[in-house]
Formats: C-alpha cells, structure tokens, sequence
C-alpha cells in the first residue's frame, strides 16, 4: 500500500472517529431514537392491519404501516440506532471525557487557569510545602505531591468520584441497551379475546387461559351534555394452566398477573358479544357466528333468502358506556339493529331489540334478543431483559445525580523560590465552571495566606484580667 493510500485511510478513520465524538451527534441520534420510542409506546403494537383502520384516519393508518412502525422495537433501524448511540458514547467518552474529566498531575501555568491566585509565605521552603499541604488535608482534599524543576507541586481533589458521574451514566444506558436487545432477541407480546367460558393458548409461553367470569363496573358522571359513564373497574376471573404454573387469579387493570416464567398478563379491553337467536317458522335456525359474538358490524346472513342482519352494538346496564350523552339509559340490555333487504335497510332507525323480546325480520324470520356474553381483551408480555433495563436505569439515574448534584475539584499548588521568600500559586479547576467555585476558592486562598505567616513574638505570657 502506497504512503498516500496509507494517509487517504488513516485520515477516513480520524474523519469517522471526529464524528463519532462529536457532541451533536450522539444528541442527534438520541433524538431520533426518543422519537421513535414515543411513537413505539403511543402506537399499539403488533396488531392485524384492519385494527389500526379501525382506531385511526385512514391517512395516519396508511403512515403506520407503509413505515412499518407496527413493531418499532423489534425493528432492525431501532437496534440500528442503539448500537450507533452506544458506539458513538463509547468513542467521546475515551476521546473527549476521560481526557477532560479526569486530568493527569502534572505542571502546568498555573496563571492561566481560570480560578488562581499567588500568596507569600513568612516561612521557610520546605514549613511552607508542609504548611500547604496540611491545609489543603484538613480542608477535605485527597493530596499528592511532586517536586519538579525545584518546585514543590502539590495536587488535591475533592469528590473527585462525581467525576465518574458521566461514566456511570453512559454505563447505564449501556445496560439499558443490553437488556433491550435480549428483549428484542427472545421476548415476545401480544393480545387476547376470550368469552366466558372460552379457552385461549398463548403458544410461545405454553399457557391455556380461561375466563371465568368478567366484571365491569361504570359510575355515572353528569356533564353539561348529559350523564355519561366511566369504568370504575375491569376484573377477569381466570384459570391460567402452563408449565410451572396452575392458578386461579383475577387480572384487573394496572393490576398483572404474573406466571412463574415471568409472563405478564394484563387487562387491556373488554366487550360484550351480541347473541341472537334467529328462528325459521318457528325452528331455530341460529348460524353458528350468531352464538354470543357478535361484534360492530357482523353481518348475519338470512338463509335462502336476501336478507342479512347486520348488528351495531349494545345498549344497557351491562355496558352504560355505549350510551350516548343525553340519552336515557335503557333498564335492560338492548342491541341495536339493521336489517337489510337486497341490501336496503328495511328500516329508517336502527332497531332498538331488548334482551328477551322477539321481532319479525321477514320471510318467516324472527329474531330473539338473549343476554349477552362478555368478552375480555388480554395482553401478555414477556421481555427477559426487563430486570437488565431496571437496573440500567438506576445506574443512568446515579450517573445523572453524580454528575449534576455534586461538584468534583482539582487543586493545584506550586510552591517556588521567588528569591527571598517562598511564594505559593494556587489554581482549581471544577466541571461546574468557575462561577459555582469562586467563593470557596477565595476563601480557600485568604485561609492559605493565614497559615503562611510566621507566628508573632512577645506574645506569650500576656494575660487579661477580666472583672465582674
């Protein structure tokens, strides 16, 4: 390899390298690694493509999955941009911070350090060296000295362990990056509808969950517009059978149940099926989709006829919620209809069927209102690098108190031979600037130049009377 090909190589790894370091680029990356984080936890995740059109515009339905950011933190950009941002600290924190935070004993011009200042002393050399560093001890600070060119140098620090504060924050985030990768690597999470009575396996955990039973509880609320309802509580009574694990528990909301290989299952949603029982001349006819689970839009077809049912939702006790503002609350639970023929609604309003009345759908239809059955919504979650995450995130906050509550100092001083007396250069640095120090520097200094006067004669044997 020819010399200029040595220097065009050298100089593209020191370009890449001045960019990894550079301050504004980790910034940036985190920037966009927070965003994409927020859309992750404000975007429901791994759902079927009909359920984001179902709870956004169109527009921002056709956004979310032309981006693919249905599974933000198992996609590959997503590690991308961790690995890049741990990269990217790894490099400033050796070029950039352990330099500046952590700076080596050795000499330097003192007079050209922001805080300094220079006193005489009335003692000799060597009274004032020890005087120094005695009070430079007794003020708290770790001292080491050094004669170089004749001068006696002395170098202090003070909570110079807050200097690790950035350190123990870009290990943090380190951790957080291990623990989110093995999540990625083997967790898994996903959702669940069961009706009472119904039993639902979660394949990748071996589980079989069946509901027993849901309770959902609503408190009126009157606004201006009218009484409205608000859940007061969601609570599914199920029996979660799996390796190590036979339970019988209740999930509410905020509220997990967790199995012995660390699967959450939380209370996510809840429903009522419509259930319907259509009859043919007086015989019982049902289709199997019309046994309880009827949903928003189900369509029932009428057999060997042109008519279809078409369910909207329920209205009553069960599920005040659907009622709208302003509107009396039916005392007992009712499903409201359409019934098409040839595709024209047979009707000009929904029809409004209470649970245990009968109407005439045509062609010898009747169709029977039977109380509903609820439903469940179910998520489980089960992420290994959870714990991994927890403890980075105390690491990052201990690096972050370090860093911010506590001021790490070094001191230097030179005491030197000025040709008659000693004379004492002082000069502290801080990661907080100058401007937090000032003060304590100054009277840092002003205690110095006491300690470095010779004591005074005659002084001894006087006395002071003192008289009541």
């Amino acid at each position: 390899m020819s010399a200029s090909a040595v220097a065009r190589e050298r100089g593209l790894y020191d370009q890449t390298l001045d960019l990894l370091s550079n301050v504004m680029f980790p910034v940036f990356v985190f920037a966009v690694w927070a965003a994409l984080t927020l859309v992750g936890t404000s975007v429901d995740q791994n759902m079927p493509a009909q359920r984001y059109y179902e709870e956004y515009p169109a527009p921002m339905a056709n956004a979310i999955l032309r981006l693919h950011l249905t599974n933000v933190f198992h996609s590959w950009p997503y590690i991308a941009l961790v690995l890049l941002l741990l990269l990217s600290m790894s490099v400033c924190t050796f070029r950039r911070v352990i330099p500046k935070r952590f700076p080596k004993d050795r000499a330097l011009p003192i007079e050209n350090l922001g805080l300094h200042a220079a006193r005489e002393s009335s003692l000799d050399f060597d009274a004032t060296a020890s005087a120094v560093e005695d009070y430079v001890a007794r003020r708290g600070f770790a001292v080491r000295t050094q004669t170089i060119d004749g001068a006696r140098w002395l170098f202090a620090d003070k909570q110079k362990w807050a200097r690790y504060g950035v350190l123990v924050a870009h290990v943090g985030f380190a951790v957080i990056a291990i623990g989110a990768f093995i999540g990625w690597l083997w967790g898994y999470r996903g959702e669940m509808q069961i009706y009472e009575g119904q039993t639902v396996s979660v394949p990748q955990a071996g589980l079989l969950v069946t509901l027993s039973h849901f309770v959902g509880r609503f408190e009126p609320v009157q606004t201006k517009a009218g009484v409205v309802y608000q859940a007061s509580r969601f609570q599914s009574d199920v029996h979660v059978v799996g390796q190590r694990t036979d339970s019988v528990t209740s999930i509410l909301v905020n509220h997990p149940f967790v199995t012995a290989n660390s699967v959450y299952l939380y209370q996510a949603s809840y429903g009522f099926g419509g259930n319907l029982q259509i009859a043919r001349d007086g015989k019982v006819v049902s289709p199997s989709d019309a046994a309880g689970r009827l949903g928003p839009q189900d369509v029932v077809p009428l057999p060997g006829t042109s008519r279809v049912i078409e369910y909207g939702t329920m209205l009553g006790p069960s599920d005040p919620s659907q009622a709208p503002p302003g509107v009396p609350l039916p005392k007992a639970d009712t499903y409201a209809l359409w019934i098409f023929h040839d595709q024209i609604p047979t009707t000009q309003r929904p029809i409004l069927l209470p649970v245990g009345a009968t109407y005439y759908a045509g062609d010898g239809y009747t169709i029977r209102a039977l109380p509903p059955v609820a439903w469940s919504g179910l998520t489980y979650r089960y992420d290994p690098g959870e714990a991994w995450v927890g403890v980075g995130a105390l690491i990052l906050t201990a690096g972050f108190v370090m860093a911010l509550f506590f001021m790490p100092i070094k001191l230097y001083a030179r005491v030197r031979d000025a040709g008659g007396a000693p004379v004492v250069d002082v000069a502290a640095t801080t990661t907080k600037g100058n401007a937090m120090y000032e003060d304590d520097f100054n009277a840092l200094v002003n205690g110095l130049a006491e300690r470095l006067r010779a004591p005074q004669s005659g002084a001894v044997g006087e006395t002071v009377n003192a008289y009541a």
